[in-house]
């Protein structure tokens, strides 16, 4: 064993991945969720979490003025009912390789709303060897599709959650990010996003109608950051975690499945893997200069973004990005795009607009490039009908 071995973190061996790829489209439910119902607490604390002021996700006499009739869930509530479950990474495979968040792929149907609940499947669909500059060939792509449903089992949204496994040794060795210095901020930095964040207002109640919506219209920007401790606090206080847990939980956990503490050098004491979010300590066990944040909470800006622009009467019917890139603590990205295409759908004819985002931040990377497809009012057609579905809707002809 060489000296930057460390016996508690995995490796990617054949066998492991023999038993991972044997789940290959074998479906199972999520029993563990940290979110099931959705209410006042759950939607104004997943909406706070990712800075949304929308009304219609947290007052809720607003809410009643709208065609809903109640509160609407963020989009972002999903990562609460999967990624922030206990069981999510049951039987996830490659037992104490690192797991890194590449991305989402998210189709959307209809809303979740108050008083709703909401339960979710995960089924493995993709399993194989991958390369990559942050450990070379010790690295591994899967990805769970991972389906939600109200209480009446009507799907309601489908995501597809590619992660990328990296063998830690190997990403510390190799130092990817080693060179990136962490960010500083002047006062009059701060004060210009602040100013940003003051105009940043949802379109709301205003409709943003499909007729009066052109190629190449900017979507409005948004600003995030300077991230730091606190915005991890939130998100999970939002969306659960699955390996944050205390007192016999955590003792329960690690007997079970023993790679997922790390023993902390200074302390002796084990800790979640999860501490990379949080400890700079942790973060460098995998080669980054600092720690980062989660992707989970990328996506929720993300969905953030998109809401804000296309107003109470539209719908974020599809959002895919990738993660590129990290976010490290200190940092600071502003997320913008344009509208690239619209078309009307063959059998409902409802007007959709497909956008193309960016995430640069103050490296100048883009660190979250994609693309999302809105379903927005019409003033021939009406409000948009539910459930929403781009793929069998077709294109008709213009």
């Amino acid at each position: 064993m060489s000296d930057e071995e460390n016996p508690e973190y995995g490796k990617i061996t054949e066998e492991a991945v023999a038993k991972l790829v044997a789940r290959l489209g074998k479906t199972f439910p999520i029993t563990q969720p940290y979110v099931r119902s959705v209410n006042l607490d759950n939607v104004t604390r997943v909406a706070r979490s990712i800075g949304d002021d929308n009304p219609l996700f947290i007052d809720p006499a607003y809410a009643a003025t709208t065609r809903y009739g109640r509160l609407v869930a963020p989009p972002a509530l999903f990562y609460g009912a999967a990624w922030g479950s206990w069981d999510l990474r049951r039987g996830q495979g490659l037992p104490g390789v690192h797991g890194l968040h590449c991305g989402d792929e998210w189709r959307y149907f209809q809303p979740l709303l108050e008083g709703d609940e909401v339960h979710a499947t995960k089924t493995l669909v993709r399993a194989e060897p991958m390369e990559g500059r942050m450990a070379g060939n010790k690295m591994f792509i899967q990805a769970d599709e991972i389906r939600y449903y109200n209480q009446n089992d009507e799907l309601v949204a489908i995501q597809i959650m590619p992660v990328i496994r990296a063998e830690r040794e190997e990403s510390k060795k190799r130092g990817k990010y080693s060179s990136i210095e962490r960010a500083t901020y002047t006062e009059a930095d701060i004060a210009q996003i602040d100013k940003e964040l003051e105009n940043e207002l949802p379109r709301g109640a205003t409709p943003r109608y499909w007729e009066d919506t052109e190629i190449g219209e900017a979507v409005d920007p948004v600003v995030k950051g300077p991230l730091t401790l606190p915005d991890m606090v939130t998100w999970l206080q939002a969306i659960g975690s699955p390996h944050v847990r205390g007192g016999k939980y955590w003792q329960q956990y690690r007997k079970q499945s023993p790679k997922v503490a790390v023993i902390d050098p200074e302390t002796g004491i084990p800790q979640a893997v999860e501490r990379v979010h949080w400890d700079n300590f942790m973060a460098a066990e995998i080669g980054m200069p600092a720690a980062y944040d989660y992707g989970s909470q990328r996506g929720g800006y993300a969905t953030y973004f998109a809401t804000n622009w296309v107003g109470d009467d539209g719908w974020v019917a599809e959002l895919d990005f990738q993660f590129r890139g990290m976010y490290f603590n200190g940092d600071v990205f502003h997320l913008s795009g344009e509208v690239i295409d619209k078309w009307r759908g063959q059998q409902t004819g409802t007007g959709y607009v497909k956008i193309k985002f960016q995430a640069i931040n103050n490296r100048g990377d883009d660190i979250m490039p994609g693309t999302g497809i809105f379903a927005l009012p019409s003033k021939v057609n009406g409000p948009v009908n539910f459930p929403v579905d781009v793929r069998t809707d077709g294109r008709a002809d213009d």
